[in-house]
Parts: structure tokens; sequence; C-alpha cells
């Protein structure tokens, strides 16, 4: 196979990446469940402000209390700009809405692809990542279960931040545009969901002090939040001072939601608002540690150890056994940001991002070995079972939802 050939294989192959990972979006309708009727509603009330002069970037209370929405009370409207404008230019609001969730989707596997390629060289390799990020059954379920535009977003910034924080770090030129596109992607988090803002800057912030020991990255971080003052603010007024009582913010103890270890490993189905790691990065999971005691250990280069060591500690986390009791008995700071977090699956979510990264050099090493079977057939039976599982979880969500507004004909008789 020459070059044009890899090249056309490699194009077909992202096409149907997308297409497999994102199939609800050419349903053309939004699905009942999930936070889709929220969003739209927030779209609305946004488009209406701006059409009377006065614009609301933050969600009202009424919308918030109508939907259950608290965990999005904090996210800045100004990533709709996108969907209002296509309302005004006369899009229907449903098909504005998949548009924009498409063009999510898009935008995703390019930043995915930017931050694979800043970590490795071999094409096939990044190939890997993408496929892996893009079908990773936790991102199904935040675009397409859930459908929380908000944390979307945040899989689409986050390859932005990290890609550019490496690219700064192996020294590989144009240091002031890989400074900018991380600074903006931190601001554009904080934007978009103004709790990830927090955790994000964080986990970034230890890793980089610590591990890392790259202290003047954290000017980087410091500058992305600077851009997101008015977040900031608004977010640091309700944890320091409370009040905002009519939003009806919650200010319950998150440790029951949490994850045991058996739904860490579910493939085609989970339960409610607990996905697993799939199919796909459950076989890569189980083939690096079976690499890493046959003597790849030393092989494995420090990031990749680093960022599995901070995957282990988010996936720890998440666990319903870590005590977030305590932690919300710090302060009252503490309380009302824990509480805000909902769930502690919010940092499985995180462990899943950076697990992908790890799991692209997995396939990356395992090809490098001359046998027909490690170099071939093994990587595609992983592409296979990626493919699979994100195309059942999606036609699962399209033929189990009606659209939004819709009934059904007719109940199912047994």
């Amino acid at each position: 196979m020459d070059k044009k050939q890899k090249k056309t294989l490699c194009v077909i192959l992202y096409i149907l990446i997308f297409a497999f990972t994102s199939a609800p979006v050419f349903c053309g309708y939004v699905m009942e469940g999930g936070d889709g009727v929220m969003w739209l509603s927030r779209i609305r009330e946004m488009r209406e402000s701006l059409a009377g002069g006065a614009v609301s970037w933050f969600p009202s209370p009424e919308l918030i209390t109508a939907f259950g929405g608290q965990s999005a009370a904090f996210d800045s409207g100004i990533w709709l700009l996108p969907a209002i404008a296509m309302q005004m230019l006369g899009v229907g609001e449903q098909m504005s809405f998949c548009i924009f969730t498409g063009m999510i989707g898009i935008a995703t596997m390019g930043s995915a692809y930017w931050m694979m390629s800043s970590f490795f060289e071999n094409k096939v390799t990044v190939l890997y990542g993408v496929l892996f990020y893009m079908s990773c059954p936790y991102r199904i379920y935040i675009c397409f279960d859930k459908a929380d535009l908000g944390q979307s977003l945040v899989w689409t910034l986050m390859p932005l931040l990290v890609g550019g924080l490496v690219r700064l770090r192996l020294g590989r030129g144009r240091k002031v545009v890989w400074g900018c596109i991380s600074t903006l992607a931190y601001a554009g988090i904080w934007y978009a969901d103004a709790r990830w803002g927090v955790i994000i800057g964080g986990c970034v912030g230890v890793y980089l002090m610590l591990w890392e020991r790259w202290f003047a990255s954290l000017f980087l971080l410091a500058a992305g939040a600077a851009l997101s003052m008015p977040v900031i603010v608004y977010l640091a007024r309700y944890l320091v001072k409370g009040g905002m009582q009519v939003w009806n913010l919650p200010l319950d103890s998150i440790m029951g939601k949490g994850y045991t270890i058996g739904f860490f490993m579910t493939n085609w189905t989970y339960r409610p608002d607990m996905p697993g790691l799939g199919m796909a990065l459950a076989g890569v999971f189980l083939l690096m540690i079976w690499m890493y005691w046959s003597g790849y250990g030393p092989k494995m280069h420090k990031t990749i150890k680093g960022l599995l060591t901070v995957a282990g500690v988010l996936t720890l986390a998440s666990l319903k056994y870590f005590p977030w009791d305590y932690v919300q008995r710090v302060g009252a700071p503490f309380l009302r940001f824990v509480g805000l977090l909902e769930a502690p699956g919010v940092f499985w979510m995180l462990a899943n991002i950076l697990f992908t990264i790890p799991a692209a050099w997995t396939i990356g090493e395992l090809r490098k070995k001359q046998d027909v079977l490690w170099r071939w057939v093994i990587p595609a039976i992983f592409l296979i079972a990626a493919l699979a599982t994100a195309l059942y979880l999606c036609n699962s969500l399209s033929y189990m939802r009606l659209p939004m507004g819709q009934q059904p004909v007719s109940g199912l008789t047994y």
C-alpha cells in the first residue's frame, strides 16, 4: 500500500469514526430525556434576551428550577451564540440544536487529533487515539444520552489545553501560539462549565507542579482564569457567600451516587448516569497491564506514567467509598461546590479523557512487533470493538427515545 492509499484509508476511517460516534446528530430532531429540552429553553431564553437588548449570560432561576438543571446554573451562554445565530437566520430550534451538536462533534475530533499529534508522531497511533477519544462511552453519554452541551464543550476544549501544554513542554516552536491556544482553551472551559474550570485547573496545576516540575505553566492557567473572571466571580460569590436560594442549588451528599468497581468495566449497557470504559478501552487497559508485566514498564514515557497515575487518582475519587462527606464538612464553600458536582462520576469522566492517551500509546507499542497477529489483527479487533460499541450506544438512544414532543402510537403488547 503506497502513501496515497494509506492517506485515503485514514480519511475514510476518520469519517467512519465521526459517523459511528455521532449517529444521533443525523436524526434531525432532539430526543426526549436528558437535558436537551433544558438547553433548547436556555437557547430560547438567551435569544429573547438578545432581542430585548439585555443579554442573560447565565440561566434564570425559573429555567433552572423548571428543568432541574442545577448543575448548569453557572454555565455561561457565550458558547450558545452559534445556535442562536442559526435560529435568527431561520433554522428551526431542533435542527439548529442538531447542527450545533454536530459542530461540537467535528471540533472534538479535530482537537483530539491535535492533542494526540502532540504526543505521537506515528499516524496510526494518532488515529487510534482519536478513535478511543471519540468512541469513549462517557463522551457518548454526555453528548447524546445526557445531552449536556456544557460538558460536551469540555470534551472539545480539553484536548486543546493538553495539546498546547505538551507542545510548549517539548519546545516545538511557536511558543506564543501554543500558549495562546492553551490559555483560550482553559478560559473556554470556564465559560462552558464553571465546575470543570475548577476541577481541571486544580488537576492540571497539581500535575504540572508535582510530576513535571514545570511551574511556569501555571501562568497560562492564571491567564485563562483572568479571561474567565466574570464566571469565576459569579461562582465564587455563591461558594463564599451562599444565597441563591431561588435556584434550589444542591447541598446533598454525593457519596451514594459514586461508582463501584464493577461499573467501571461495563461495555454495551450501563446503569443510569454510570457509563463504563467500554469494550475497546477495557481491553486496552487489560492489554496494558499485561505489557507492563512483560517488560514494557521501562519503555513507558514519564508523561504516560503520569497520566495513568492521575487517571488512577481520579478513578478513586469517583468511587462511592471516597469520603466526599468529610470534604463537604471542611467548610461552607466545599459543601456548596461538592454539592454542585451532583455525583462523583465527573472525576471518572476526566479519568476517561486522560486514559485515551496511554491507550493510544499501548496500540503504538503493540504495532512495533513484527508478528502479523500483534501488528494488524489485534489492533483491527480494537478498531471494530470501539466502533461497534459506539454505534450500539448511539443507535440504542435513537431507537429507544422518541423525538421531543411526540407520543408513542401504541403501547407494547407482550
